[in-house]
């Protein structure tokens, strides 16, 4: 009961208002003294509890011999009407926004510290591609993304992938990153960039407790995440046609490649 209390009050009701209308659906129909009494409102209140929540359509009174009885909508109902109050509102909003002039400063760079925020900016950017997408994305968030993809693709948006370990995707250009040769896997955590259109960029890295991404259109941003993309495709993409060559010269595991501060 507690848990349906919470949720319902981050769909907009009152504690008061969550908590008398979970008791009508447990016991319904109650009196309002009866609600109180279950509910733990207060006498004081309950009255105005439940006057609010019959104007907002929630519960409705009848009248029976001797006392007035409160009956909830039942749950789907509820939901159904929630629904469509919400989708009529941001319509509303979508509408009057439109008619608002905004001046986008594009040198702005936003910090994203959920994850859940994370990938609702990375489904946002997918969804509204126009023309490319690279991405650089481990299991756990392809997986999420993957239906978006696969819409994108089929809106006709070229898509390059750098997927960090085993895949069978088959969405866009797809190159496989052992993922134990990355500085994420020595952290234990894993790397995120996305570019989209060569005009925005979302990279950061996520950890199991910790989300640490920046989103932004700032050219410079968007120029250095997408060249860093690129580029750790192109030497995936020599990898896989030069590896014995490669191994010949820079060793097994390509330790003279990495170390930048050597010509050898």
């Amino acid at each position: 009961m507690v848990n349906a209390v919470l949720k319902l009050t981050q769909l907009g009701l009152s504690e008061y208002e969550a908590t008398a209308y979970v008791s009508l659906l447990k016991e319904g129909p109650l009196t309002a003294y009866e609600i109180s009494k279950k509910s733990g409102i207060p006498s004081s209140k309950v009255y105005e509890v439940v006057k609010k929540l019959e104007t907002r359509h929630i519960i409705q009174s009848v009248q029976s011999e001797r006392t007035r009885l409160y009956v909830p909508i039942a749950p789907e109902d509820f939901i159904e009407k929630y629904k469509a109050v919400v989708e009529g509102n941001l319509e509303s909003v979508r509408t009057e926004l439109k008619n608002i002039k905004v001046g986008v400063d594009t040198s702005l760079i936003w910090h994203v510290k959920d994850y859940d925020d994370l990938i609702l900016r990375a489904r946002r950017m997918i969804d509204t591609a126009q023309e490319t997408i690279l991405l650089s994305v481990w299991p756990q968030e392809v997986k999420i993304l993957l239906p978006h993809l696969e819409i994108a693709e089929g809106r006709g948006i070229k898509i390059a992938i750098m997927h960090y370990g085993a895949t069978n995707i088959k969405v866009g250009q797809v190159y496989r990153h052992p993922p134990e040769e990355t500085i994420f896997s020595q952290k234990n955590s894993r790397g995120f960039a996305l570019v989209t259109d060569s005009s925005k960029a979302l990279t950061g890295k996520i950890e199991d407790q910790e989300t640490e991404a920046i989103w932004s259109m700032n050219e410079g941003f968007v120029m250095i995440a997408e060249d860093y993309m690129r580029h750790d495709m192109f030497v995936m993409k020599i990898v896989s046609r030069l590896e014995p060559l490669l191994k010949k010269h820079f060793g097994p595991g390509y330790d003279k490649l990495r170390d930048v501060f050597s010509k050898d």
